[in-house]
């Protein structure tokens, strides 16, 4: 009875009488020819509606989101070469139709994000543990290296500096001089070795190193330095080291502005942590300036410039034979 059966447009073969077909397929039947006198009848059990294209062998039919248990092709009137023909099909939903679809759809992008999150920390904790081994082996490395390097050319200057003492009275201050520059060498680069190793607290480095700076250049000048400091190092404050390095450009410039030209008599820095993030005052009790005048150096404009890189609010509080007070507040991203 039938030929060929097509769903949209393909070819398919019928299976024990079963097809299974999706919402809005088109399903072509080619039917034999009958004998003369003869015709087709078709049914469905729910109804559906059926265009015939040809009265004598070709049906059509258009499925749109209905589940239809059978089609029912018969012979009228009855010839027993045409017996009764049953076509079991099931018809289901559309994926992209289904009100399943959104959920599913949703669940589905959220799995993948899900997948992609856990990826990228997998990674970037990889990375970090990486990079935080290789900053380990580096400043380990340039600690040992470059530290032992100058430690030994300091001990041969300084066994030379003590022979020089008494021959040559020039040469030994010369030796003397370049004595002391290279301990400063030395101090300055064990500050950057610390300040880049992961182990250390690098906020915490770097207020050390500022405070040795302050306490030794006032002790040059006879100035008396107060210090206070509130921040516990088991905070674990979070600034990454570029911040870092702005504030402490930031305090050094403060701090040199008032070794080059303040005539303080006491020099205060005092760091306080608070819920809106670290504030920073440097203050001194010297002869001030005027911070609206235009000054012939770059200490103030360097400051303003140091103080947005780093994200801090910056404020100069000074005036002719008053002082000057400088506040930094450094907000915790």
């Amino acid at each position: 009875m039938i030929t060929d059966i097509f769903v949209n447009g393909e070819p398919i073969k019928l299976e024990k009488n079963k097809l299974n077909l999706v919402d809005k397929d088109d399903l072509l039947l080619f039917l034999k020819p009958l004998p003369e006198g003869h015709y087709y009848q078709h049914s469905f059990n729910n109804c559906r509606v059926v265009r015939q294209i040809d009265r004598t062998h070709f049906h059509f039919y258009a499925f749109k989101k209905v589940h239809i248990d059978s089609l029912v092709i018969r012979v009228l009137p009855k010839h027993k070469a045409y017996p009764d023909r049953v076509i079991q099909i099931s018809v289901r939903s559309a994926v992209f139709e289904s009100w399943r679809f959104v959920p599913l759809f949703v669940s589905y992008l959220l799995l993948l994000l899900g997948i992609a999150l856990a990826g990228v920390i997998v990674f970037s904790n990889r990375n970090r543990k990486k990079v935080f081994n290789l900053r380990s082996d580096w400043t380990n490395q340039l600690h040992n290296d470059i530290g032992g390097d100058l430690s030994s050319v300091a001990l041969r200057l300084e066994i030379l500096r003590k022979k020089m003492a008494d021959v040559d009275q020039k040469t030994f201050a010369n030796l003397s001089k370049i004595f002391s520059i290279l301990s400063d060498v030395q101090t300055k680069l064990r500050f950057v070795f610390n300040l880049v190793d992961p182990k250390q607290d690098s906020l915490q480095v770097m207020f050390m190193g500022i405070h040795d700076y302050a306490h030794d250049n006032c002790a040059l000048q006879h100035i008396q330095f107060f210090y206070t400091n509130n921040i516990n190092g088991s905070e674990g404050i979070k600034i990454d080291i570029g911040r870092i390095n702005k504030i402490y450009l930031v305090l050094k410039e403060a701090l040199n502005n008032v070794f080059k030209s303040s005539r303080a008599s006491t020099l205060s820095l005092n760091i306080q942590r608070n819920k809106e993030g670290i504030w920073i005052k440097v203050e001194d009790d010297g002869i001030g300036f005027d911070p609206n005048k235009i000054h012939n150096g770059n200490g103030i404009k360097n400051l303003q410039q140091y103080a947005k890189e780093g994200l801090m609010e910056l404020n100069i509080d000074s005036g002719q034979g008053k002082g000057t007070r400088i506040t930094a507040l450094i907000h915790l991203l």
